[in-house]
């Protein structure tokens, strides 16, 4: 008889949502990032998202973009900004970070405006 194996590595499990609606995205960006975009702090971060962002979605290539480990009010800006993309997000808990999915609806529209803009109004 062979001996059981009690144990059993388990993969991780991403915190899945149903598929994306139409309705779950926006044209303008969040008035909380536009906001935050005044913050030096933030601004450097969520100027380096938005290159990365406009990066991931022009590439055919990739349909998922698997982003760094970050704090809990980073996750959250990036949460508030997949809408204006059309970007479908998932939570890994055990990485404590975002995954970004494109979807029939992601779109980079040449009227979305570089957030650098926001700080001029």
């Amino acid at each position: 008889m062979a001996p059981t194996n009690y144990y059993q590595p388990q993969q991780p499990q991403l915190v899945s949502r149903p598929p994306p609606s139409p309705s779950e995205f926006s044209d303008e960006l969040d008035p909380f990032i536009v906001d935050v975009l005044k913050k030096q702090q933030e601004r450097i971060f969520l100027l380096k998202l938005e290159k990365d962002l406009r990066a991931f979605i022009a590439n055919t290539n990739e349909q998922r973009l698997d982003l760094p480990q970050m704090n809990s009010y980073q996750r959250m800006m990036v949460h508030k900004v997949a809408p204006y993309f059309k970007l479908y997000r998932v939570y890994d808990p055990v990485r404590k970070s975002l995954v970004l999915c494109k979807n029939p609806y992601t779109t980079m529209s040449v009227q979305m405006r570089k957030w650098g803009t926001y700080l001029a109004v």
